[in-house]
């Protein structure tokens, strides 16, 4: 698995790069840390967020979509403000509107997606895809 991502992050962007990076050094801090208090629960969201993670990466080389790098970076920090921060790190009740601050992102996140799709599918010669 880490020579698959290290062959294949050289093909991504610096930008999604760093960010992918630092957010896999938090989430493994906060494991660490988590098995040091023997929250089994919380070490099962970290190798949850880190398997989430791999998914844009995944889609690239599977599908040949290439996402646009801030979409990339949004949707990392989407997973990592969910997984560690509301769950882990209790945002979801220090923050009463943490819950509908993500929700609120994940619709503008998924419009993004659709929007990416659009463009993505308007790149191909023989197809053409437009918004009426």
């Amino acid at each position: 698995m880490h020579k698959f991502i290290k062959k294949n992050l050289k093909e991504f962007d610096k930008k999604t790069i760093t960010v992918y990076l630092t957010l896999r050094l938090l989430v493994f801090i906060v494991m660490i840390i988590q098995i040091f208090h023997q929250n089994w629960e919380a070490v099962f969201l970290c190798f949850l967020t880190l398997f989430l993670f791999l998914i844009p990466f995944f889609i690239d080389k599977k599908f040949k979509i290439d996402l646009p790098t801030p979409l990339e970076i949004i949707i990392l920090l989407f997973i990592f403000a969910a997984e560690i921060l509301g769950e882990i790190q209790n945002f979801y009740g220090i923050f009463p509107y943490w819950d509908m601050l993500l929700h609120t992102l994940n619709g503008f996140l998924c419009g993004a997606i659709g929007f990416s799709l659009i463009d993505i599918l308007n790149e191909h010669k023989h197809q053409k895809s437009y918004l009426n």
